[in-house]
């Protein structure tokens, strides 16, 4: 390990919310936090950046929440826009 990041830089490294990561991390999906004393964790920078690099060369492996299709067939806004995109598209 080269270097540990606390979560201020883990937040400017990684262009997700707090809940997003600590969602991820519960699931396995994210690089797990480690105790620098009894109140401050951190992570390795690593990992993380390993983590990104991941992502980035394989978009595929993003599971999807398949609710969301189902959310947004229900919202008035989403399908709306779907109209007009669709009328813009026909022009």
């Amino acid at each position: 390990m080269k270097a540990a990041v606390r979560k201020t830089k883990l937040l400017s490294m990684v262009p997700l919310s707090e809940y997003a990561i600590d969602k991820l991390e519960k699931a396995g999906d994210f690089p797990k936090r480690f105790p620098l004393t009894s109140r401050v964790v951190a992570w390795d920078q690593e990992e993380v950046e390993a983590w990104l690099d991941a992502r980035k060369q394989n978009p595929e492996m993003i599971e999807r929440d398949p609710s969301l299709a189902a959310k947004n067939a229900s919202n008035p806004n989403h399908l709306k826009a779907q109209l007009r995109a669709e009328q813009r598209a026909g022009m």
